[in-house]
């Protein structure tokens, strides 16, 4: 299993991936299959662990989240895992995004090519804000400014699929990726009198699929599948399960120069839709659905651009027209004898619901 074309020894591209490609439209006509059943039996409703809501690469941002074809660095392995291993590179990622009510969304991400064996990356999220002040509990007693954060810790692999024994050197046009993931919720009361702190957590597993058949590439992920989970005797909420399907076209590329254009649409899967409160059940929706479009191209490697659009749809749109609408993006990278600089800068549009707010995410990488 090999990430990089240049370490291939005598074999007959042609030959292979003619072999090749029966089994991996097998594959992804099955997982399709599987994962159309799984949104039939969901319902709408809406999914805890906001957290996971919020996209963290500021590439993705760029493309309007269209980005599961397109990333091919530490960022794709937050939209789809399988195309971690389209870089040959060391990788060390820090993104920024300043959110509403000034909360603040932070990601560390890196990756580690392991030879044969494909691609390792990890992950660490935080999700912070200020303090609450919710005002004095009674008239004679001091406020107790309420606290809550999040962190989310995951591992990846990816690499190129193989019938033959894993570390065996072949080519396959078929990445596969694999992820699993801490998710810790925490909220309470941090100072004065009181240290109440009331603590969530879940496991989530992410996957996902790359084909590329030159011009296109074809993009199946599912991120967030992972169990409920409850704060202290509160009720069992799901997690943002989603379905990613995507496409992309490569409609030019030379030794310096790369552009692609990608569609993809997001669904949520397996959501409850209602909650019992006491005697009453309350029922909360929210959209569901979300399509993109993106484009993105580079100019002598050094210089990148991109747009995109992002449209919520289906029967609770509206409660995610905050997210709808235009990105942009740019990147610049400065080269040194050892050391490749990043940074990504993009404008877009972001809401967790229907407030809207435009927003700027800043990332910083280093690749060696």
């Amino acid at each position: 299993m090999e990430c990089r074309e240049t370490d291939i020894i005598n074999i007959d591209r042609n030959k292979v991936k003619t072999n090749r490609i029966p089994n991996a439209l097998f594959i992804f006509a099955v997982l399709s299959l599987l994962s159309a059943g799984r949104s039939v039996w969901a319902s709408p409703g809406v999914a805890g662990a906001d957290v996971l809501k919020i996209p963290v690469e500021t590439r993705g941002w760029g493309v309007g989240q269209a980005y599961s074809v397109i990333g091919d660095d530490a960022g794709a392995m937050m939209y789809n895992p399988a195309g971690l291993c389209l870089s040959s590179e060391k990788e060390f990622r820090f993104t920024h995004l300043a959110m509403l009510e000034g909360t603040y969304h932070e990601s560390i991400l890196a990756s580690h090519p392991l030879g044969r064996w494909g691609t390792g990356g990890i992950a660490f999220i935080y999700r912070g804000s200020p303090d609450i002040d919710n005002g004095p509990l009674v008239s004679d007693i001091p406020a107790i400014p309420a606290h809550a954060y999040d962190t989310v810790l995951g591992g990846y692999v990816s690499f190129r699929f193989s019938h033959l024994m894993p570390g065996v050197r072949t080519v396959s046009p078929l990445s596969i990726g694999f992820g699993i993931k801490m998710v810790n919720m925490t909220l309470g009361y941090t100072k004065g009198v009181s240290k109440d702190l009331y603590q969530a957590r879940a496991i989530a597993l992410d996957w996902g699929l790359l084909l590329q058949l030159d011009p296109f590439r074809i993009g199946l992920s599912g991120r967030n599948f992972g169990s409920d989970y409850s704060f202290p005797a509160g009720p069992d909420e799901p997690l943002p399960q989603t379905l990613n399907v995507s496409l992309g076209v490569i409609p030019y590329e030379d030794s310096g120069n790369f552009a692609i254009i990608a569609i993809e649409n997001a669904s949520y899967v397996g959501v409850s839709a209602s909650e019992r409160l006491k005697d009453e059940t309350i029922t909360v929706k929210e959209s569901l659905n979300t399509f993109s479009i993106g484009a993105e191209y580079w100019r002598l490697k050094k210089m990148g651009v991109r747009m995109g659009y992002l449209l919520p749809w289906g029967a609770e749109k509206e409660s995610a027209s905050g997210s709808k609408g235009l990105s942009v993006g740019a990147s610049i990278r400065i080269f040194s004898d050892w050391l490749t600089y990043q940074i990504d800068l993009a404008y877009h549009p972001y809401s967790i619901g229907a407030s809207r707010q435009d927003a700027l995410s800043l990332s910083l990488g280093m690749r060696f």
